[in-house]
């Protein structure tokens, strides 16, 4: 008898612990590793970590983000395959990045082909959704697309016409598609490095130009070495927000709609407040030494004549060739510029 009630007993035991032992695991948060090349301090990270916050206050802690900035885990191209390993399970990047997933992302990014932000709202949103889908099939979900900022040329000695480009050894992206070709293809001197290498660069004469935004470049501190920027709109800088599909779908599948909702809150706010922090990094960095350069109405022809007629030799290099035809189909259908459009509000 007394035999049976410690079995009893050894078996209740069991059946607590293995109860309370599940509790546990049901309680575990999912902890979401977000990584971006953005620094401690910038106006991206400062709106990441609000996403950050907001998802683990809705959650009550079910979803934990830990954020991990300014490159310390590798370039946008390592965080794209440590997306796919889940060594991380989020990256905020810019489309160079996104390119290593679908290089359809730089339909936005055609040199100058947008010149006001209502051009980009407008081409964003024909395009939004299937790119979206695409991201999806690859196996990640966009949860928010972000603005960086107009890219112009930044560079050690002044450039206001290609053929002064030309004589400076001008920084492309690693991340993305082999341009270098294309680039030395016109008579420039190319130069691949991760955008983590670019300061470097800079200081061993490796590069000596670069085309960034004024808030990345003032961000980076590039501008201390590449003093003189040409106030050409060389293109606009885009990016987004990933997530791995696989970890998404480990989220309880009534919560996912809410975290969307604050991304996509968040895609707006950074619209309204990077895209006018540009104007001002400019006017600060100028304060430091930077010399915006005066182009005339025939510098700016110049630009057109060459680069526009270049546009299709991107085609199938830098963007795929279905995504390039329809917007080269869509471009004859962008609105003209327009500085005072307002910002569009997501649903």
């Amino acid at each position: 008898m007394l035999r049976h009630l410690c079995k009893l007993a050894t078996v209740l035991i069991l059946l607590v612990t293995g109860s309370s032992l599940s509790a546990a695991s049901a309680a575990k948060p999912i902890v979401i590793k977000l990584a971006t090349l953005a620094p401690v301090g910038s106006p991206w990270y400062d709106l990441l970590l609000e996403v950050a916050h907001e998802w683990q206050e809705i959650t009550d802690n079910q979803v934990v983000v830990k954020m991990y900035p300014g490159g310390v885990a590798g370039d946008e191209s390592d965080l794209v395959i440590k997306m796919r390993l889940n060594h991380i399970q989020a990256a905020a990047m810019t489309a160079a990045g996104m390119s290593e997933i679908d290089r359809g992302v730089w339909a936005y990014s055609l040199p100058l082909m947008i010149q006001e932000f209502n051009q980009l709202d407008w081409l964003r949103a024909q395009v939004s959704d299937v790119l979206e889908q695409r991201f999806e099939e690859a196996g990640f979900v966009v949860l928010a697309w972000a603005d960086v900022g107009w890219t112009y040329w930044f560079s050690k000695q002044p450039i206001y016409t290609p053929d002064d480009l030309r004589k400076q050894r001008i920084f492309t992206w690693s991340d993305g598609p082999n341009i270098e070709g294309l680039w030395k293809s016109g008579g420039f001197h190319s130069v691949s490095l991760a955008a983590t290498d670019i300061l470097p660069g800079l200081q061993t004469g490796l590069i000596d130009a670069m085309a960034t935004s004024p808030i990345t470049a003032a961000t980076f501190q590039w501008f201390g070495i590449a003093k003189n920027m040409c106030p050409l709109r060389w293109g606009v800088m885009t990016g987004g927000i990933l997530i791995n599909k696989q970890t998404w779908e480990q989220i309880p599948e009534e919560l996912r709609p809410t975290l969307a909702a604050v991304a996509k809150r968040q895609e707006v706010k950074m619209m309204s407040d990077i895209r006018y922090m540009g104007d001002e990094a400019i006017r600060v960095m100028q304060g430091y030494g930077l010399q915006v350069l005066d182009l005339t109405p025939e510098h700016f022809k110049a630009w057109e004549s060459f680069i526009k007629p270049q546009w299709t030799h991107l085609r199938g290099l830098l963007i795929d060739t279905t995504m390039y035809d329809w917007v080269m189909e869509l471009y004859q259908d962008l609105p003209p510029p327009d500085a005072s459009a307002p910002i569009p509000i997501s649903e």
